[in-house]
């Protein structure tokens, strides 16, 4: 017998895959199913939000490495610059490397494809180019088509990063907006990509509409083959265009999602107009710990320029951006 955390079927690969992250994840023991739920075995008793913990005899698991970086050969000294951790698109892995690297980056690829055999490419991510946000990415092992099939609670996403941008480190951060929406809600999102905060929000909650908009033509298509996908039609209004044009053509919203890390300050005069009062925003933004007092009060100083009286409800830093930056949802209340 051991201890497993005992989670519903369409919470359990975000939930294995937070207990990896965490060292928490008993890699010696096999996942099962039990009914309408999965037992993930755990390396004691370990506490999780939404999962019973639970002792369960599940089978052992024959042991294979998992850590790519233990299977890498590298020039002496490199070992330390590999990245402890990657983004996973359905089969498709991202990683950044060091410059240092970079020249080795097939070698990491290879190791990384060796760990995870469900992996069927590994690419190399430069940077985010362009008013589209789309990753400049070259793939170094693997099929060069980049297209996939995501899934998190309970919604599948075809996502292709090379065309539109998408981060699968937000799955708990569009799981908690969905469990804000009151029934009946008119919601839009900015900056929707592919879909993901629309479809989940629309899958665990009940709002009137979500109105999802991007400029990126490639990530609108996407969205609307996911909104057919998960039999979302009616539901979500897939737009494509730019949000300043789109946005005052809307009606009156009870929420607004703002996820334009670099610049969705810059939408918040036309956000403010078209939420109306007791509605949120979930503005987010990538800084340093010792710049979220000063952007609090530069939010709430705008508004009240244009003559609205908000709140910051709360602030949530979601993940690192850098050594010293990470990325934050300011709560805001009109």
């Amino acid at each position: 017998m051991g201890w497993c955390l005992k989670v519903p079927l369409a919470e359990g690969e975000d939930c294995r895959s937070s207990l990896r992250e965490k060292g928490l994840l008993d890699m010696s023991r096999a996942i099962q199913r039990e009914e309408d739920h999965l037992l993930v075995p755990v390396a004691g008793p370990v506490r999780m939000d939404g999962a019973e913990l639970v002792e369960r005899e599940l089978p052992a698991l024959e042991r294979k490495e998992t850590d790519y970086r233990r299977l890498v050969e590298l020039p002496e000294g490199l070992e330390r610059l590999l990245p402890s951790s990657y983004d996973v698109i359905g089969d498709v892995a991202i990683l950044k490397l060091e410059r240092d690297l970079v020249p080795f980056a097939s070698d990491v690829a290879e190791a990384l494809m060796a760990a995870s055999p469900r992996l069927r490419s590994v690419a190399l991510d430069r940077g985010v180019r362009g008013e589209t946000r789309v990753r400049d990415l070259e793939v170094v092992k693997g099929d060069e088509d980049l297209s996939s099939v995501h899934t998190e609670y309970g919604v599948s996403m075809e996502v292709d990063p090379s065309l539109a941008y998408f981060n699968p480190r937000l799955a708990r951060e569009r799981r908690r907006v969905a469990s804000l929406v009151r029934e009946g809600e008119l919601i839009a999102d900015l900056f929707a990509g592919v879909g993901p905060f629309p479809l989940v929000i629309c899958r665990h909650s009940h709002p009137q509409k979500v109105y999802a908009m991007d400029i990126n033509r490639d990530a609108v298509e996407m969205m609307e083959r996911n909104i057919a996908r998960n039999r979302m039609e009616g539901r979500i209004v897939a737009l494509h265009g730019d949000a300043r044009s789109l946005l005052p053509r809307l009606p009156a919203l009870d929420r607004a999602i703002m996820n334009l890390p670099q610049s969705a300050e810059e939408f918040l005069d036309i956000a403010l107009e078209k939420v109306r009062r007791g509605g949120t925003i979930h503005l987010y933004r990538i800084m340093e710990r010792d710049e979220l007092t000063a952007f609090q009060d530069r939010v709430l100083d705008e508004a009240a320029s244009l003559g609205h009286d908000v709140a910051v409800e709360s602030v949530h830093e979601l993940k690192s951006y850098s050594p010293r930056m990470s990325v934050y949802c300011f709560d805001i209340i009109r």
